[in-house]
């Protein structure tokens, strides 16, 4: 068993095991979720050092409990991208009930829409723009309240505000956006 590196030695440890990070990283193939490649390892090498900080446990296999810290990270950025592009989607679908015609102005207009719509969603609250997001990736509010270790009660408030507060704010670009 090691003890968790001081602060000074977790630079040494990270650079001690950057081959096998940077391996573990390119592992999970997140080139088609358009991540950056870069803000991937600022984000696995904050969280080594974020949880060597905190654990006042002892390691019995540091390379095994950095590359378990890796994995999670990149599990949860994969996972949010996915959430990302399937909310997306369905707003993309939500947008495009009307016919169109595939002219030049007519396009320009969705994609104002769609950008209009995420950058509402994006100013939400952080808790309400979850519950919509994955209610717009299919979930039903049970399972939501289930994946988020909340109750029905505080899940379906968030989702009633997060809904409201998103057509305000959409209403105010101009977009009547229907349920």
């Amino acid at each position: 068993m090691e003890d968790v590196p001081q602060t000074d030695d977790i630079e040494k440890l990270i650079l001690k095991f950057t081959r096998d990070i940077l391996f573990r990283i390119n592992y999970f193939r997140y080139q088609p979720y358009g991540l950056d490649y870069e803000d991937l390892v600022q984000s696995v090498y904050l969280r080594i050092c974020k949880n060597l900080k905190k654990s006042d446990k002892k390691i019995r296999d540091l390379k095994s409990y950095i590359m378990r810290v890796v994995d999670s990270v990149m599990i949860e950025v994969l996972a949010k991208s996915r959430l990302e592009m399937e909310t997306i989607k369905v707003l993309n679908r939500n947008l495009s009930a009307s016919p169109v015609t595939h002219s030049e102005h007519t396009k320009m207009h969705e994609e104002s829409r769609k950008a209009a719509l995420l950058g509402s969603l994006k100013g939400l609250k952080e808790s309400r723009q979850t519950v919509l997001k994955l209610v717009l990736s299919g979930m039903s509010l049970e399972e939501v309240a289930q994946l988020q270790r909340w109750t029905y009660g505080k899940t379906h408030n968030l989702y009633s505000r997060g809904l409201k507060d998103l057509k305000k704010r959409l209403k105010a670009k101009g977009i009547i956006y229907e349920d």
